[in-house]
């Protein structure tokens, strides 16, 4: 602030950002962006290691060689799914687990979806768990062993093989004694929102739309969780899911340990079913940690869980989920590897002394064997954010430069006006031939400057007589022009309410939404879609409504630079918030947000402004949803209408899911983008339509 205070100082500091900023921002960004993506080479990121030595993988040789009993399994699940196609044999399980001398039960719960999806009807469920209670141990920790329960005719991946497994597994770990803490076999019904009525009435916590039933039966503190899918044909290796949910990852000591004793095994394991290169130093191999990487950020990005793993972690509980991949081609492993890895995890997992703290919970892994932690990850990302922060600093000197500016010229009329009172003949008499030119323009402008004064004050007192309605218009179209931009917080504080209305508009949009659909008798995600198309239709056309009325069109004026600095610092605050949970979310935010809120700015040129709100309308939340539906579609259809139809029916499933989400399971990701992503693109969408005024000649 001393700084800014020297007037010298100042002069040279504006300058200087009004030269440069633009190049700043421009090579901060592209430095930040190529820095980040240059992470998934080798030498850029480290290699994995366990922080928690007391994990012990692979410290004891595995003692599981029951594959008769997997395959026994396997036969009668299979059998089982025959008798009823669209049901899961729930009572063959607890039937087979109680057999066991395991503590089974059955736990009873209810769905109610909500924005009337099932008219207020209930939908129930039910889940089986059984617990081996530890011999040395007083129930105090507990580890899990999930996997759903799917039907025959379920468009998902069957879980035959992962049931089989976890039934042969119980069998195995009932005969041993060195267990230290409780294992719960856990099979749970309706995919997540199953595990989600577990982890409710286990931790006994009331929700509004999945009502858990008393549980019978509990153990004690549950420290970690494996979910297995894996299917019942031949398996050619495991794919790790680790993405939870908004974004929310394990420990990386839990995934290294199912990859350490994978690889002890003779198991391939993969990372989004890609496998590690073979040659790191090479450009191929690079080119698939790239690959890699960006397709873990994608996932993570999204705010999905993977898995049902994912809502473990809401609680604190390290989980994951083991994905068997099963092929024709290639060289196949039965599902006694798959029994001898779960082994290992369980019995290193039964050697901590306390919950995962070591290690790191933020990270990007580019492999299986490398990753790329928050310390390293951090500066890219806080440089590609630096562009728009330094645009922001640029407007913001370059505001107080004009106030000061303002200041010193008011002084200088005041001064010069009570000089010209005492000086006036003494001036007129010494410089009468000198300054003669200079006097008649002087008193040209002066004669300019009350002429608009009256006419301005004829027109706010009504005095107009004499004058038709055109005349009058074109007069006060005039005094529009040569008058000076509003400035200040009040310019722009009606358009910052009307854009934080918009976003509360459209969080509580779906709601009202689905309230009035059932006279248009329509499906829900169309409700929805169409709805929330209306309304961010409806967010567009706010600077008009706003606007002040002219002759051709209504004009939206107002301190853009102010409104554009304090834009920017918002959007910052948001990227750096968001980047502590999702540092995916955030950087794709970034890559593709801060080069157009850079630029953009009210312009005189109308070509120029199209492009600038074409530019801005492509990055909008819509587009953006539109977008990453269409990506997720590349490769499944061949021809581009195939390619288009699919991306609509994705764009509102996934609209559907996200809004279903957030009342399920708390997921921010709709509240995210209504209440803050929206509002801070609608600041920008006002200043692209602000109003210049015309140049004087």
């Amino acid at each position: 602030m001393g700084i800014l205070s020297d007037p010298q100082k100042r002069q040279k500091i504006v300058a200087v950002i009004a030269n440069y900023n633009n190049k700043l921002c421009f090579v901060c960004y592209v430095a930040g962006v190529a820095w980040f993506l240059a992470l998934a080479y080798p030498p850029m990121n480290a290699k994995n290691y366990f922080s928690e030595n007391a994990l012990l993988p692979g410290l004891v040789e595995n003692e599981f060689y029951s594959s008769a009993d997997i395959k026994a399994y396997i036969d009668e699940y299979k059998a089982q799914l025959k008798k009823d196609v669209r049901k899961v044999p729930r009572e063959w399980v607890y039937d087979q687990l109680r057999s066991l001398g395991l503590d089974t039960y059955i736990q009873n719960y209810s769905i109610r979806y909500p924005l009337g999806i099932t008219k207020d009807k209930t939908v129930p469920g039910q889940n089986v768990y059984a617990i081996l209670r530890a011999p040395r141990a007083s129930s105090n920790e507990a580890l899990v062993m999930s996997s759903p329960l799917r039907a025959k005719e379920s468009d998902l991946t069957s879980t035959t093989g992962g049931i089989a497994v976890m039934l042969a597994m119980a069998r195995f770990f009932r005969q041993k004694t060195y267990w230290a803490k409780d294992i719960i076999f856990l099979l749970t019904d309706h995919e997540q929102i199953g595990i989600q009525a577990w982890l409710d009435g286990y931790h006994d916590i009331k929700a509004d739309y999945i009502q858990p039933g008393e549980l019978m039966g509990r153990s004690g503190q549950i420290q970690a969780a494996l979910n297995l899918e894996i299917p019942h044909g031949n398996i050619q290796k495991y794919n790790i899911k680790i993405e939870g949910l908004n974004g929310q990852l394990p420990n990386l000591d839990f995934f290294n340990l199912v990859v350490r004793l994978c690889k002890r095994e003779g198991v391939e394991a993969t990372l989004h079913k890609q496998s590690d290169p073979y040659l790191w130093d090479t450009l191929q191999g690079y080119q698939s940690s790239l690959s890699n990487m960006m397709q873990m950020m994608w996932t993570q990005a999204s705010g999905i869980s993977s898995g049902n793993h994912g809502l473990f972690l809401r609680y604190h509980i390290e989980a994951l989920t083991i994905e068997g991949i099963a092929s024709k081609k290639g060289q196949s492993r039965g599902h006694e590897q798959a029994g001898r890895v779960i082994e290992g995890v369980f019995r290193s997992l039964n050697n901590l002394l306390e919950r995962f703290h070591q290690s790191f919970f933020f990270y990007i892994l580019p492999t299986t064997s490398t990753y790329i932690s928050i310390g390293i990850y951090m500066p890219p990302f806080g440089l590609i954010c630096a562009a728009g922060l330094i645009k922001a600093i640029a407007l913001w000197v370059s505001l107080i430069d004009r106030d000061s500016k303002l200041q010193e010229t008011e002084d200088k009329d005041t001064s010069e006006e009570k000089d010209n009172g005492d000086n006036e003949t003494k001036e007129e008499s010494e410089n009468k031939g000198d300054s003669q030119e200079e006097e008649e323009g002087d008193s040209e402008e002066r004669m300019k400057e009350e002429l608009l004064r009256s006419l301005k004050e004829s027109l706010e007192g009504g005095d107009t007589s004499g004058l038709d309605a055109d005349k009058q218009q074109q007069l006060q179209d005039l005094l529009d022009d040569v008058a000076e931009p509003p400035t200040g917080l009040l310019s722009i504080l009606p358009l910052i309410l009307i854009s934080l209305l918009m976003g509360i508009l459209s969080y509580t949009g779906p709601e009202f939404i689905t309230s009035v659909a059932p006279p248009i008798r329509m499906k829900i995600d169309d409700v929805i879609t169409f709805g929330l198309m209306a309304l961010f239709t409806a967010s567009l056309l706010f600077p008009r409504m706003i606007g002040r009325k002219s002759e051709h069109a209504k004009n939206l004026a107002f301190d853009w630079e102010l409104l554009k600095s304090l834009a920017l610092i918002f959007q910052a605050l948001i990227l750096f918030s968001i980047s502590l949970m999702n540092i995916s979310l955030a950087f794709f935010l970034s890559v593709i947000l801060v080069p157009v809120t850079v630029i953009v700015q009210p312009t005189h040129s109308r070509f120029i402004n199209l492009i600038q709100k074409a530019v801005v309308l492509l990055v909008s939340p819509a587009s953006m949803v539109l977008a990453a539906a269409t990506i997720s579609c590349i490769g499944e259809k061949s021809s581009f209408l195939e390619l288009a139809g699919l991306s609509w029916d994705t764009t509102k499933h996934g609209l559907l899911l996200t809004v279903i989400d957030n009342y399920f399971f708390s997921s921010w990701m709709y509240p995210f983008f209504s209440l803050l992503v929206l509002p801070n693109w609608l600041f920008f969408w006002g200043i692209v339509h602000c109003q210049l005024p015309k140049p004087t000649v």
